[in-house]
């Protein structure tokens, strides 16, 4: 039953680095700064009148099965706090679509590994993932840390926070997460992809209600209500 938590997984995490069973090349390029071109004026347009930008992605790599992609969006809040915030446990819980638990495993100068429980009041997934800051301003990468339990097969990915004007941040969320078997995928594969490709509007809701400048920190954060 704990496979089937794959219909709940927000796949929020995973590192594009060497080594992965993922390939952060098969994720749309990160900014602009990574030979991809400037926002067209449409999409800008799109952007500041509350639109989310989505590219699905759909790969194999060995035996290995794909679904994801990346999702743009802005939220009332300066880059500085967002990044930050998607480092916090309690930011995360409010953020990531049925997620129940984020725990802090142990950080160090370069990195931060974060226990999740995600799903819904049927099935429900733990798995552990560890964040790294890129050299890049306003980037940080996940992976799944297979070395702990998880009840998914893998996920990878980044996060992008970039200024949009004075009182906005653009946010661009990738992630591909390999759920499992085969028919695993072809139940829940689509949903965990759509799942994926929301994250924007939950960030933006978190920040909507957030009081400008206040954080809250934490070890642990829980939400039993999801």
């Amino acid at each position: 039953m704990r496979r089937l938590a794959a219909l709940s997984l927000l796949a929020i995490f995973a590192c594009a680095c060497g080594g992965a069973a993922g390939n952060g090349s098969v994720l749309p390029a990160k900014s602009a700064g990574d030979e991809a071109a400037p926002l067209e004026n449409v999409e800008r347009a799109l952007l500041a009148n509350g639109q989310i930008i989505t590219k699905p992605v759909q790969f194999e790599r060995g035996s290995s099965k794909y679904v994801g992609g990346l999702a743009s969006g802005l939220v009332p809040a300066t880059p500085e706090r967002v990044f930050q915030a998607i480092q916090e446990p309690d930011a995360l819980l409010a953020m990531l679509p049925k997620t129940k638990r984020v725990t802090l495993v142990d950080t160090d100068a370069s990195s931060k590994r974060l226990e999740l429980l995600q799903g819904n009041s049927f099935v429900d997934a733990t798995y552990t993932v560890k964040l790294v800051p890129s050299d890049k301003p306003g980037e940080l990468t996940f992976q799944m840390d297979r070395s702990r339990p998880h009840d998914i097969d893998d996920v990878y990915g980044y996060f992008k926070v970039e200024r949009f004007d004075d009182k906005r941040s653009l946010v661009t969320v990738a992630a591909a997460v390999d759920v499992g078997s085969d028919f695993t995928n072809l139940l829940f594969g689509k949903r965990v992809q759509e799942v994926i490709l929301s994250t924007p509007y939950a960030m933006r809701t978190y920040f909507a209600r957030t009081e400008p400048g206040s954080s809250h920190t934490g070890l642990v954060a829980q939400n039993e209500a999801r």
